[in-house]
């Protein structure tokens, strides 16, 4: 069985997200030019392709507070019989600090959520991840025992009002690790370019994970594996970015570079597992 760490779905008042999903990243980078986009148009659509491809759960990383895209849709989604095989994370996107704690508290209250997201350059203002301001959002998760999952990549950078690539550095990671050793921090995208220094930061700090996801077959990416391979294998989880990428994409080239099925199975499902509370 496999869970899918990362990945967005066609719920209700997302489709629009779900169906721009499948081109946004493909078309921008040439890395990806061969490519095709995922087929799926339906939610139904989707759980047959979960269910091909043996993925049991997957979770839907939240994004804001907006229509389209809001949390609240997702948590009326999460509290429905078709939210069954998904876990959700709350989303913290294109909000201030204040806003962010409050979003946690609000819905970290209700139980139907699995963790915490955001993507760093949608802060306001932008703000470093490591900055001692963000501290509240920290301690909100643990106050409800909730992972916090970050996505930290150069296009991350990018997309930033100020891009920079240090902002998306694997050291931001280090006085927050070192601050919350009981906080699971999961790294989206796994801090590529960074690799060596993503891994080497995970090394030294258990409770960091990393989910490659459609980076997985980009330069350099192999490391991830290697290091999943030699001693990380608690610490890199499958993600697929899907619909951004479609399956088998995302699953080939973990297949191929996890040629160890004991490691192979805590990279598909057992990492993820004990991530979010799944004991089956």
């Amino acid at each position: 069985m496999i869970i899918d760490f990362k990945m967005k779905a066609p719920i209700p008042s997302w489709e629009p997200l779900f169906n721009a999903g499948k081109t946004s990243v493909i078309e921008l980078f040439p890395y990806l030019k061969n490519e095709q986009p995922t087929k799926a148009v339906t939610f139904e659509d989707v759980i047959q392709e979960m269910d091909d491809r043996d993925v049991r759960y997957s979770v839907i990383l939240g994004r804001d507070n907006e229509a389209g895209s809001s949390n609240e849709e997702l948590y009326q989604f999460l509290q429905s019989p078709e939210a069954e095989r998904f876990r959700g994370f709350i989303g913290l996107e294109n909000m201030t600090i204040n806003e962010a704690v409050e979003t946690i508290h609000r819905y970290g209250a209700t139980g139907a959520f699995s963790g915490v997201t955001v993507n760093p350059a949608k802060i306001l203002p932008l703000t470093n991840i490591d900055d001692p301001t963000l501290d509240p959002i920290f301690e909100a998760c643990l106050a409800y025992d909730l992972p916090f999952c970050i996505t930290m990549s150069l296009l991350i950078s990018l997309l930033s009002d100020k891009p920079d690539y240090d902002y998306i550095h694997p050291k931001r990671l280090i006085p927050i690790a070192k601050k919350y050793p009981d906080l699971k921090l999961i790294v989206s995208h796994a801090a590529w370019p960074f690799v060596d220094e993503m891994i080497a930061v995970a090394i030294h700090f258990p409770n960091i994970f990393l989910v490659p996801d459609f980076y997985s077959g980009f330069p350099n990416a192999k490391a991830y594996f290697e290091a999943a391979n030699s001693g990380l294998e608690d610490q890199v989880i499958f993600g697929s970015c899907y619909p951004n990428v479609d399956y088998d994409y995302a699953l080939g080239f973990y297949q191929k570079h996890l040629a160890d099925s004991d490691i192979a199975g805590k990279v598909f499902y057992a990492n993820a597992a004990k991530l979010l509370g799944i004991s089956e």
